[in-house]
């Protein structure tokens, strides 16, 4: 097997846990460059990927001057830059690893697959959750035909109200105005492939939706409440209260001292307690600029006459992803955070049925017992695996996810949320081809 050279764009979080693996697996893969705007970044990545001077560069112009070789690039930048990073990219023949959501834009999103093909590249698009060990032993039941083709799927992800209020309240993705993503495409992306990838012997044919948000809004501040939370009469007694979530928890650090501008283990508590005075992981959750809804439901029905419907709620008090699919001789049903599901098949003999508990929480490989690399139950690891395996030309697993497999998820999206804001159901191939897709 050929070793695998990687180069970095955008130094954050998800780039740093792909990274992991050329460490793990240094025979497979290795990091010979990274590119950020942020100097702060940028020399995280140096120290941290142990890369010269010569293999950092603070724009993407810079890197492209250089001519680096390498077999891809990992593109872990905002979702806003997608599209202008991975052209500069792809028209320079660079295969990409590129972090979902593509882009906000279904005109975008087909150009790039275009460019790709034009220019004879491969961009794997992260939809990490296929590469799950729950995700992919219920496609593997479901491509057996062992119980039948799909008739429904009900998804539903309760998003945790401390990454709810970190990420989409107070966060970097607070705001489609300012990030071009609505709260759908940039968290749920992952479940509308999902329902596209499960379901892959047709193709999403309507979708409608509903979405609103009724809890996140200054109507329901509390009395007397301030804007910001450092004087406000609440404080201590609101469990939206910043000095509790981010100094007392510290829930999401990488999220919210970023914009200190110190690594993280040179922030002081003096630091983060001015910080909080004057920025939005200061504020009142009831009084930023969040342009999201805060909930939200999908209804789609494929070509084949099958359902799908997905629920997202933000700012539950327990994460979970739960799935529960109806097949013509059986069901599946679980819940992702414990990594079990129960097959339920029917006995057509004895008009019952039987159920089996399919156990995956226990380690599949024995990287996965080290939580650096476990992140998104296992998702963010075998990926990597699966990404040199493909740019070997090797035997990748079901999930391996190309630009062409991610459309059909995306266009979901971007038809509930036309749908959302139109109150009407939306022909997909009618909006595929408003943009130009055929």
């Amino acid at each position: 097997m050929k070793k695998i050279k990687i180069v970095i764009l955008g130094y954050g979080d998800r780039c740093a846990r792909y990274a992991r693996y050329a460490f793990i697996h240094p025979e497979e893969a290795e990091i010979v460059g990274a590119i950020d705007l942020n100097p702060l970044k940028l020399s995280r990545a140096k120290e941290e990927l142990g890369l010269s001077e010569g293999q950092i560069f603070s724009s993407i112009e810079e890197f492209l001057a250089k001519n680096i070789s390498c077999d891809v690039v990992i593109n872990g930048t905002m979702d806003q830059y997608h599209y202008e990073t991975s052209v500069k990219l792809l028209d320079r023949g660079y295969n990409l690893l590129l972090e979902k959501p593509v882009t906000a834009d279904v005109r975008e999103l087909i150009d790039l697959r275009r460019r790709a093909e034009k220019n004879g590249c491969k961009v794997v698009v992260c939809h990490v959750l296929r590469y799950t060990p729950f995700y992919s032993s219920v496609k593997k039941i479901i491509d057996s035909g062992r119980i039948g083709k799909i008739v429904d799927m009900q998804l539903n992800e309760h998003v945790w109200y401390g990454h709810f209020v970190n990420a989409y309240v107070r966060g970097k993705w607070r705001s489609e105005k300012e990030c071009g993503s609505g709260l759908l495409l940039a968290k749920c992306c992952h479940d509308t492939d999902l329902m596209c990838w499960l379901n892959n012997n047709s193709a999403p044919e309507k979708v409608s939706s509903f979405g609103t948000r009724n809890f996140f809004r200054k109507e329901n501040a509390p009395e007397n409440s301030t804007e910001y939370c450092y004087n406000c009469p609440h404080r201590g007694t609101c469990m939206f209260d910043a000095y509790k979530m981010e100094l007392e928890k510290d829930f999401i650090p990488f999220y919210t001292w970023a914009g200190i501008g110190k690594p993280l283990d040179e922030i002081t508590e003096e630091d983060k307690c001015e910080f909080l005075k004057h920025d939005v992981y200061g504020q009142c959750v009831f009084k930023t600029d969040m342009d999201l809804v805060d909930k939200q439901c999908v209804s789609v029905q494929f070509e084949n006459g099958s359902l799908a419907t997905l629920t997202v709620v933000g700012g539950t008090s327990k994460a979970g992803r739960h799935l529960h699919i109806i097949c013509e001789y059986g069901e599946i049903v679980g819940y992702i955070e414990d990594n079990k599901f129960i097959l339920r098949e029917f006995d057509k003999v004895n008009i019952t049925h039987k159920d089996t508990l399919i156990d995956l929480s226990v380690p599949q490989a024995e990287e996965e017992k080290d939580n650096s690399v476990a992140g998104h139950y296992g998702g963010d690891y075998y990926i990597m695996r699966d990404l040199v395996r493909f740019l070997n030309g090797e035997k990748t697993s079901v999930a391996t996810t190309v630009i062409e497999d991610s459309v059909n998820g995306h266009l979901i999206c971007y038809a509930a949320e036309k749908s959302r804001k139109t109150d009407r159901a939306v022909y997909l191939k009618e909006f595929a081809a408003e943009a130009g897709e055929r």
